[in-house]
């Protein structure tokens, strides 16, 4: 492997226009946060195409293809590796399609690591791989993040470069998108718009979730560290809730009166995605983070969530 010589900025991310992109990126440019980056460091930014985003606190950052990533872009950089497609674009895509995109994604990147070594690399991998990893559940998605898993974990083994590879589950928060995709958001739209919140499910589901500024700050410690962990880890909450038990956090976070519905339960299945809550406790306590509590997590996304209607409310007054 070449090192080249590099005025790289001290993290690359890709994928920064995602959840958890805009989440990182906010706390990386957050005033008098521990975890912001400090004076002569910087962010660069690589998605699908030419852009701009812009952090809560801070300027207005380039995003450059990831086509065009080089290895003068991550020598001697913390990696972080958001970017891929997500699951619902399988049935819109087909698996094959799906299968190649996400490969040209992940050698976009390996190529140009290829021939210099960044400083520590982090791959958001997915719940659904230890799901297709345990044969409970072999959808494309969990089958392709396996894949992923293992491409990353062999170049980090040739490369002598620090890796983390976190298998991401339920999270919750600020910078959340997509909010009829998740329990936490759609109940409280649910709330905001009619006042009442019907869980649909008909059978119990159970959920543990992750502040998204506590995967944030894991993230950035752990390659500030230099934290070498080849076996995936599992990012998750260390609370089993059932949906009805979020439903009714979301209503508390909102009014008191806020009807929940749901139709009569089957009790003969159940869905569980939690994850391994000892994995995300034994890192956060090596990496100093304490854990957000679900209420107070629930409220920080209710609280986003009412916010961004605020802002849009007013400027469609304007």
């Amino acid at each position: 492997m070449m090192q080249h010589a590099s005025s790289s900025p001290r993290f690359v991310v890709t994928g920064p226009t995602g959840w958890i992109g805009r989440a990182l990126l906010a706390m990386l440019y957050r005033g008098g946060c521990p975890d912001a980056i400090a004076g002569g460091e910087g962010v660069a930014a690589f998605g699908s195409r030419h852009g701009t985003i812009q952090p809560d606190a801070g300027p207005e950052l380039a995003i450059r293809p990831l086509s065009s990533i080089t290895p003068d872009d991550v020598a001697g950089a913390h990696v972080i590796h958001l970017a891929y497609l997500t699951k619902d674009k399988v049935a819109e895509m087909g698996e094959e399609e799906f299968f190649r995109t996400n490969r040209l994604i992940d050698d976009q990147l390996l190529t140009a690591m290829q021939l210099a070594r960044p400083a520590s690399l982090f791959v958001a991998s997915s719940g659904a791989a230890s799901l297709a990893a345990a044969g409970v559940d072999r959808h494309p998605y969990g089958l392709a993040k396996l894949e992923q898993e293992a491409r990353f974990r062999d170049w980090a083994d040739d490369a002598s470069v620090p890796l983390l590879c976190g298998r991401i589950f339920n999270i919750a928060g600020p910078h959340i998108n997509k909010l009829e995709a998740y329990a936490v958001s759609n109940f409280a739209v649910q709330a905001l718009e009619h006042h009442r919140i019907l869980v649909q499910a008909s059978q119990p589901v159970f959920r543990s979730f992750l502040h998204v500024d506590d995967l944030c700050r894991i993230i950035i410690r752990a390659g500030r560290l230099r934290l070498d962990q080849r076996k995936p880890v599992d990012l998750c909450g260390n609370e089993i809730v059932e949906m009805s038990a979020i439903a009714a956090l979301v209503a508390d976070a909102i009014a008191p009166d806020i009807a929940i519905e749901r139709p009569e339960l089957n009790y003969n299945s159940h869905s569980s995605y939690l994850g391994a809550p000892e994995d995300t406790c034994l890192i956060s306590m090596r990496l100093a983070v304490d854990p957000v509590d679900l209420r107070q997590q629930v409220r920080d996304t209710v609280n986003w969530i009412s916010e961004q209607r605020e802002m849009a409310a007013r400027a469609f007054e304007i």
